[in-house]
């Protein structure tokens, strides 16, 4: 059965590969990261897909 993290992180692959602009990613960047959609590391701002648990060797820490 897949996950919510995983359904999350389909949606917004399927969305960030149909954007056709640089002006559509950024708005999904954007709304993904509001939405929890996407998360972002503290230490390299790096983002990521929900389904990511760790960045720079640390575990996530928002919550989602």
């Amino acid at each position: 059965m897949i996950d919510d993290r995983e359904l999350r992180s389909i949606a917004m692959a399927q969305l960030l590969g149909s954007a056709e602009t640089s002006g559509e990613i950024n708005a999904l960047r954007r709304v993904g990261l509001r939405a929890g959609f996407l998360w972002r590391c503290p230490s390299c701002h790096t983002e990521h897909y929900p389904n990511r648990e760790t960045c720079c060797g640390k575990p996530r820490t928002d919550g989602i």
